[in-house]
């Protein structure tokens, strides 16, 4: 009994405590990081302890370090986010030779030099703010959130199949949300009772325990593919610092292949583009937006409660009603219901008067998170097995850059539409996720012709004894075919 017991726990738990640890970590430490860029600014230009207590009641100095603070804060996210991007230009299609566990480990060993300077920085709070820049980069090369979206994504595609891909990614997903809830939650209470300090000594500890289970629970996957090539030549550092990891970086968008597979991949990420940039949208000016519309109604309590009730239901969505839905629904189905549910909760959003219209938004945004998951998912049965690590990374590098964009978007088009409708913002992102729910219906009705082709194929080849031959990838469809071709004819002499 133990054994089965064991045995069940082997297959089901894998990456998800690794999501949750690293989003825990991370949404307990960057608001507090925030918090402590304005003290430490507030405290080397007027050198009062003070006054820095208690700035909101001395309006000109709050002004000023505010308008400081921020610009430090931009910085470090881009020395972090950028540095993330070009490893994974590297790491991803290295993953699909070498294996998973290395890359999953490499963020958490970055973080925890990260913690580490946090840690002094807050010690020595007179120490100058560019001394933070040591910790973003270091994390930022090592990966950072970007590396553990890629490698905990591709790790999941490799242990489930296509019947159960859906809701174990959504489960995945919705580790980030509980995350975030625990994270946000722990930070705020910790640095009033303790300080500082402890909150990224517990961040230290987080990403220590997430590497020890890493190393000693989770089995890796990369050799269970016979395709991959685990005795190269060369060493796994010059693996990862080989060219061809780049390349492969851009190959795995561009090869043409069967079934339109190449068009359905940019659509996807198109799709996915476009659905981060609506979810972040709201992250980066809904503070602002609660704030302003509900006026004395609002309080940071309330705020708080909204957040803890949106993380929560965000996470049963997705852990409870995902893997129910998904026997009753296809993919692309359950993406356009999560679409659905989001443009509908932006909408609602728009226009709050009251507590309980806010609080109602997360009610109806409660399959919100089906979008993501099921994007994620439909990439991934794309590709062969020995492009996941290549393709996630793209698909991180699409996630952490989108959010770049969505607060310089969103951060400048709030202020600018406030004067005349608050809430237009909310009702662009719901109106812009026709889009991507526009994209799913087209490419359902093109996977279900493709594939009523293959069938008449197949009987046709039956019926007169013939073998079924395929169109080779390197071979021009003939003049005669049928309109609707099974493979993407390759174009001579281009390169992408």
């Amino acid at each position: 009994m133990a054994v089965s017991v064991f045995a069940w726990l082997r297959k089901y738990l894998t990456v998800e405590p690794v999501m949750l640890l690293y989003m825990t970590g991370a949404f307990l430490q960057f608001p507090i990081q925030q918090q402590l860029v304005y003290q430490k600014v507030c405290v080397q230009t007027y050198n009062d302890t003070v006054l820095c207590s208690n700035i909101s009641a001395h309006e000109t100095e709050e002004k000023f370090v505010e308008t400081v603070a921020s610009g430090y804060l931009l910085y470090l996210n881009v020395a972090n986010v950028i540095p993330s991007v070009l490893v994974l230009f590297f790491l991803g299609s290295w993953t699909d030779k070498f294996g998973r566990k290395a890359a999953m480990v490499l963020p958490s060993i970055g973080a925890m030099i990260s913690a580490t300077n946090l840690i002094i920085q807050s010690y020595f709070v007179y120490a100058a703010v560019p001394y933070l820049f040591i910790g973003s980069i270091v994390a930022g090369l090592t990966g950072g959130y970007a590396c553990v979206l890629m490698s905990t994504y591709t790790y999941i595609t490799d242990v489930t199949d296509d019947t159960t891909r859906t809701w174990r990614i959504g489960i995945v997903e919705a580790m980030t949300g509980l995350g975030a809830t625990i994270g946000s939650a722990l930070g705020g209470v910790m640095v009033d009772q303790l300080g500082f300090m402890w909150v990224f000594i517990l961040y230290l500890i987080l990403n220590i325990i997430l590497i020890a289970y890493v190393v000693l629970w989770l089995r890796e996957t990369v050799q269970k593919n016979p395709e991959n090539i685990q005795d190269q030549p060369t060493g796994k550092v010059n693996g990862l610092l080989n060219i061809e990891n780049v390349k492969m970086w851009g190959r795995v968008i561009c090869k043409p292949r069967e079934k339109r597979g190449r068009l359905h991949i940019v659509l996807l990420l198109c799709a996915f583009f476009i659905s981060i940039i609506i979810f972040m949208g709201w992250s980066d000016i809904g503070f602002l937006f609660v704030k302003y519309q509900l006026g004395s109604q609002w309080s940071s309590t309330m705020y708080g409660t909204f957040l803890a009730v949106s993380g929560i239901l965000a996470f049963l969505g997705l852990s409870l009603f995902l893997p129910l839905l998904s026997r009753f629904l296809g993919d692309t189905k359950l993406g356009q219901v999560g679409m659905l549910s989001r443009a509908a909760s932006n909408i609602m959003v728009a226009f709050t008067t009251t507590v309980w219209m806010l609080f109602l938004g997360p009610v109806i945004g409660l399959f919100s998170g089906f979008g993501a998951a099921s994007l994620r998912s439909l990439l991934s049965k794309e590709v062969e097995p020995t492009e996941k690590g290549a393709l996630f990374s793209v698909v991180a590098s699409v996630e952490v850059l989108s959010q770049l964009l969505a607060s310089v978007l969103f951060n400048n088009l709030y202020p600018a539409t406030l004067s005349f409708f608050p809430g237009f913002c909310f009702v662009l992102m719901g109106g812009v996720m026709i889009i991507p729910m526009s994209i799913l219906q087209w490419l359902e009705m093109d996977i279900k012709r493709t594939r009523s082709y293959s069938t008449l194929q197949e009987e046709g080849t039956e019926l007169d004894g013939s073998p079924d031959v395929r169109l080779s990838q390197n071979v021009q469809a003939s003049p005669q075919s049928p309109p609707l071709q099974q493979s993407e004819p390759e174009i001579s002499n281009v390169t992408c």
